[in-house]
């Protein structure tokens, strides 16, 4: 979705709005319509087998740094996001909104946090895991 975003961004001088579908398509399977899941003897995902091609917070943050970079000024996420996708670009644009109290704090996980109460027999687990 970047390359033709960057296209629109760069032959127009309006705002330029990108909320897509937050699915990992393909190049044989491009849009989330077309998807098919081999657990599923390749049978069509669309429209309630999406759940496994689903999107993470992470890719959906990346999109909103990179899309925001390239002056696309109007973002959002489309069919099949959940709130936590809509909190995820929110926050990757320095964004602040309420729901940011229920993102990951992961500084006290117990294998990966950064907190000082973490023991260092807990730290040097995490190699293994």
């Amino acid at each position: 979705m970047m390359t033709p975003l960057k296209h629109i961004r760069e032959a127009v001088r309006c705002t330029v709005a990108a909320l897509p579908v937050p699915y990992r398509t393909t190049r044989k399977q491009p849009s989330f319509m077309s998807l098919t899941d081999p657990c599923c003897g390749n049978a069509r995902a669309f429209p309630i087998g999406l759940d496994p091609f689903v999107c993470t917070r992470s890719e959906i943050a990346e999109f909103g740094r990179e899309a925001h970079a390239m002056g696309i000024n109007y973002l959002g996420v489309c069919c099949g996001a959940g709130p936590h996708h809509i909190r995820a670009l929110a926050e990757a644009l320095g964004r602040h909104p309420e729901s940011g109290k229920y993102s990951a704090d992961m500084s006290k996980h117990a294998f990966f946090g950064t907190d000082k109460k973490i023991r260092k027999v807990q730290t040097e687990y995490r190699a293994k895991l």
